[in-house]
């Protein structure tokens, strides 16, 4: 299990106010979440976690395949997870990620 984290990166609140977890499917999705939205080498703990799709200029010819190497690069550390697509639409890159628990679109804010 593990908390549950908004897209802000701030602990999830449950109708209470208090923080929840998530485990399962959930917390899946919310682990190759983190390794698509944070940036490698920033995190303390794991410098290692994270991938460097903040580099890529999405408005360059071929960016989908660039972005599709390093979201696979930075999913690498979830068993199971392989990136199959990127797409791109304004500022959110959208991964198409297959799981031993099904395929998941997962929409990551261009910063």
């Amino acid at each position: 299990m593990d908390m549950a984290i908004n897209s802000g990166g701030d602990f999830d609140k449950d109708i209470f106010g208090r923080p929840y977890e998530v485990d399962g499917e959930e917390e899946l999705i919310q682990k190759i979440y983190i390794c698509l939205s944070a940036r490698k080498g920033e995190f303390i703990y794991d410098r290692e976690l994270g991938g460097e799709l903040y580099k890529i200029e999405i408005s360059e010819a071929g960016a989908e395949k660039i972005l599709e190497a390093q979201a696979r690069e930075a999913v690498k550390c979830v068993p199971g997870a392989e990136v199959q697509e990127i797409s791109i639409d304004g500022s959110m890159i959208y991964a198409l990620v297959y799981t031993d628990e099904g395929v998941h679109n997962i929409a990551v804010r261009r910063s």
